[in-house]
Parts: structure tokens; C-alpha cells; sequence
């Protein structure tokens, strides 16, 4: 097995996760990070996961032993299962950061983030170094070209952004059933689960209440 030590996190949600045994623990869905001050890289906390029921639980970073292509290991069975609730300082980044806008700093093009990579430093401490950033024509539309960048090279995330698109969150929820979708929705921060209720037509949004 190949580990990896940088990892997208659109190609991370959804992975299984298994204990040291090989026993599936539950699915990652999202990346828990803090944002810092300035243009210095978000320290990653640990992963959501979801797990029998549809409960999600926080699984701290430090728990991970391996990330490969199929599965995210950790290194206990140990584990908190009480149900994630999210903490003042803490981000999600499928939930909160993907649909960002930003400006990048060569060119001062606008852009909107598409996806976000997480890097093992030599420290072994994992940070948000990379976004995946499309560029916006002058009415918002994204023009197709994805830039990979380093978090220091585009501003704007550290502002609150009102009437964020979801585009890119929804695309992602695409093919889950009606259960696993109202449960995405549901564990979203209330900003993003407004934004998301917004951007559905009154039929989606029934079948997802239903």
C-alpha cells in the first residue's frame, strides 16, 4: 500500500475509513480545519466521518496512520462517537470553503474555489496547502481554467462571504439518495444550509424535507 502525504479533500470525502483490524469504521465526508491570521496555511484538525446511522463524528488528524487511493486508516479503534458539533474557529471544507470567492494575486483575476488539498509537513503535521481555483468572467460565470495555488497566493478567505454559490458543494452531493442528502444538509453550518436551500426549486427542496 501507498500512502500519500497530500491528498485533495473532494477526493478524500467519501473514502471509508477502517481501524487498525481492517473493520470499516464509516465514510469521511469532510475536512475539519482552523483558519489562521495572515496568508499562513489552515491547520487541519481531523476528518468527519460518518458512521452507523448517519451519525458524524470528529476523528482528530492524529488518529490518521495512512490516506491511499481506496481508504483512510487509522491508527486506533478508539474512538469519541459522540456526534459532531461544530466549535467557534473550526471550518469545514467541502461545507464552508468550497464556492469561495477569491482574488489571485498575480493577476488580481477573481476565481472561485473548486477544491482544497491537504499536505503532510515534515513535522508530520497536516496543513490546507493547495486550492484549486477557477476563474469568473465580469458577471460572476466560471470561464473553465483551474489554477493550482498555494493558500498565500489568493486573498479574500479570510472575509465572510454573503450569498456564496453552491455550486461546487452541490455537484458534489450529486447521486446520494434522499437520506444521505438531507443528512449533508443537515450538518452543514446554518449559513451554507440557507445558501443551499436558496439555490434549489421548491420540488428539490421538498423531496429533501420530505
Amino acid at each position: 500500500m501507498t500512502t500519500t502525504t497530500k491528498v485533495y479533500v473532494a477526493q478524500l470525502a467519501r473514502l471509508y475509513v477502517f481501524d487498525p483490524n481492517g473493520d470499516r469504521v464509516g465514510r469521511a465526508r469532510d475536512v475539519v480545519v482552523a483558519l489562521r491570521l495572515g496568508a499562513v496555511p489552515p491547520r487541519v484538525l481531523g476528518l468527519l466521518v460518518e458512521i452507523t446511522g448517519r451519525r458524524r463524528i470528529f476523528v482528530p488528524v492524529g488518529r490518521v496512520t495512512g490516506i491511499d487511493s481506496g481508504a483512510v486508516r487509522l491508527g486506533t479503534g478508539m474512538l469519541n462517537l459522540r456526534r459532531f458539533e461544530q466549535r467557534a474557529g473550526e471550518t469545514l471544507v467541502l461545507g464552508e470553503l468550497l464556492d469561495r470567492s477569491v482574488i489571485m494575486n498575480e493577476n488580481q483575476a477573481r476565481g472561485i474555489v473548486v477544491d482544497a488539498a491537504m499536505e503532510m509537513t515534515r513535522g508530520s503535521e497536516w496543513l490546507l496547502t493547495r486550492l484549486a481555483v477557477q476563474e469568473t468572467g465580469r458577471l460572476g460565470r466560471r470561464r473553465g481554467r483551474v489554477h493550482q495555488l498555494d493558500w498565500d497566493e489568493v486573498t479574500g478567505l479570510a472575509l465572510v462571504e454573503h450569498g456564496q454559490s453552491t455550486e461546487t458543494l452541490l455537484a458534489g452531493m450529486r447521486g446520494l439518495n434522499r437520506a444521505d442528502l438531507a443528512a449533508e444538509l443537515m450538518d452543514l453550518p446554518d449559513k451554507r444550509r440557507q445558501e443551499v436551500a436558496e439555490s434549489l426549486d421548491d420540488d428539490s427542496l421538498a423531496d429533501v424535507l420530505e
